[in-house]
């Protein structure tokens, strides 16, 4: 576990295995607010024992889930006695796919997991103006998702709604998603915290990020000089788009996202696992076209 001091109260918390997660931890003046848990009671009692021995421990906890994702709520269970917030949606998510969601990650769970749902959830925004602090919803990664803005050390926390290289989106409404990143630049943070990526003292990732979604929301997203990683987020994101107008019954919209998916198959370096990749899609492009 890695911990980082962000302005005059926050802590980051970076976790490495499986892969890296942020939790944040705001010790304000009448509150301690925990942004996401992670896999499960065993880091948090790990963060809790940190924040121990920084006397922060004193206060009432209000703990925040950003979005319905199983790394990022697990860690619930250990605070059944305090409120935990969510917007309303992520609670509905989480009640009717989250044992689903144990059952299919079990081998990332960080000790034994009780699924514990938000207990207080919202529409639009919380405030708390005795500590600065605001939760407020961002749809874009998911329909759910929503970050907490602190107003007195102006750190962003926005969870997955930013990634490094590209966003993953989930959603079919991309303009959407699109307001969510103008909306964060208006708040001129000092610093972002997201779910993944390092902590952000400037804002060109929310600006790269930005820039990718206008690009696919018009349909000019030129792939030629993606690099891998880039080129499989988005091959990830148009056959996840393809699928939700599909379900949807956009068999038009659909068709040209699987299309696109093709051509980013054909680019790519032969492999046993593009080809079947290839069929897979050929396949939906064969049942679209009837």
């Amino acid at each position: 576990m890695k911990v980082q001091k962000v302005g005059s109260r926050g802590y980051l918390f970076t976790f490495d295995e499986p892969y890296k997660t942020n939790l944040y931890v705001i010790n304000a003046t009448h509150h301690l607010f925990i942004c996401d848990t992670f896999l499960g009671p065993d880091p948090i009692k790990e963060v809790m024992m940190f924040l121990g021995k920084e006397k922060c421990t004193t206060k009432p906890v209000v703990v925040f889930n950003s979005h319905y994702d199983y790394d990022h709520i697990w860690g619930n269970s250990e605070f059944k006695d305090s409120i935990i917030l969510a917007h309303e949606l992520c609670r509905k998510v989480i009640k009717d796919e989250g044992e689903d969601h144990l059952k299919k990650y079990a081998d990332h769970k960080r000790g034994e997991i009780t699924l514990t749902l938000p207990n207080v959830v919202f529409k639009e925004k919380v405030m708390f103006s005795e500590d600065g602090i605001e939760f407020y919803h961002t749809p874009g990664h998911t329909e759910d998702s929503s970050s907490c803005y602190d107003h007195v050390d102006d750190v962003l926390f926005v969870g997955d709604n930013l990634e490094s290289p590209f966003p993953y989106i989930r959603i079919l409404n991309i303009e959407e998603y699109i307001e969510t990143l103008e909306e964060y630049l208006t708040r001129d943070a000092k610093f972002v915290v997201s779910g993944h990526d390092d902590l952000m003292k400037d804002d060109q990732l929310l600006k790269s990020n930005l820039t990718y979604l206008q690009n696919l929301n018009l349909n000019q997203i030129d792939s030629t000089k993606f690099s891998k990683e880039q080129r499989g987020i988005h091959y990830s994101n148009i056959t996840q788009l393809g699928e939700l107008m599909v379900k949807a019954g956009n068999k038009e919209s659909a068709l040209e996202y699987y299309n696109e998916a093709a051509k980013l198959l054909n680019e790519a370096e032969e492999s046993s696992n593009v080809e079947k990749l290839k069929e897979q899609i050929g396949k939906m492009i064969e049942d679209l076209s009837k």
